[in-house]
């Protein structure tokens, strides 16, 4: 019985930790799923993805981890940039959404998500280039790898 209640007692342990890791995510920025290339191209699908709605995600190739995140904004227009901008990139916090708006977690800013991928400089989210496919968006790896300088952890 004293074993089974101390299992118990470390799986709660590790829920607390967990869910203690998911807030500190929100801190900074949402999770980010892991995503691949085939054929140099990655493909997401985007038709789960509802109005005012984002996803994150996480590209690594050559050693460089590249974030991103792509969001549908309110007229149902999808939208994709680079976690970073090229003013509070350092920091490494990316941005998270909020009240209809893309947050830069690191200085407070807020993009309208129908302006996002259209500006590129300052603390705007850095945009890059895809194209829209039956419910999915393409990306051409090597134009998310040109964001790599924008993330701390790709420096050397």
């Amino acid at each position: 019985m004293r074993f089974a209640a101390m299992i118990a007692g470390m799986l709660g342990a590790a829920l607390c930790v967990l869910q203690a890791e998911a807030a500190f995510l929100g801190l900074f920025g949402d999770a980010a799923t892991q995503v691949a290339a085939q054929n140099g191209m990655i493909t997401l699908d985007v038709a789960p993805l509802n109005k005012l709605q984002a996803r994150h995600y996480r590209y690594q190739e050559e050693g460089k981890a590249i974030k991103f995140f792509v969001v549908r904004d309110g007229q149902g227009t999808v939208r994709a940039a680079l976690d970073a901008c090229e003013v509070c990139w350092k920091a490494g916090k990316g941005y998270t959404l909020k009240d209809g708006a893309m947050l830069c977690v690191n200085c407070g800013r807020k993009f309208p998500l129908d302006r996002i991928g259209l500006t590129a400089g300052g603390c705007n989210p850095h945009p890059f280039p895809f194209t829209e496919e039956n419910g999915s968006i393409v990306i051409a790896a090597p134009e998310l790898l040109l964001g790599a300088k924008y993330f701390p952890e790709n420096k050397e």
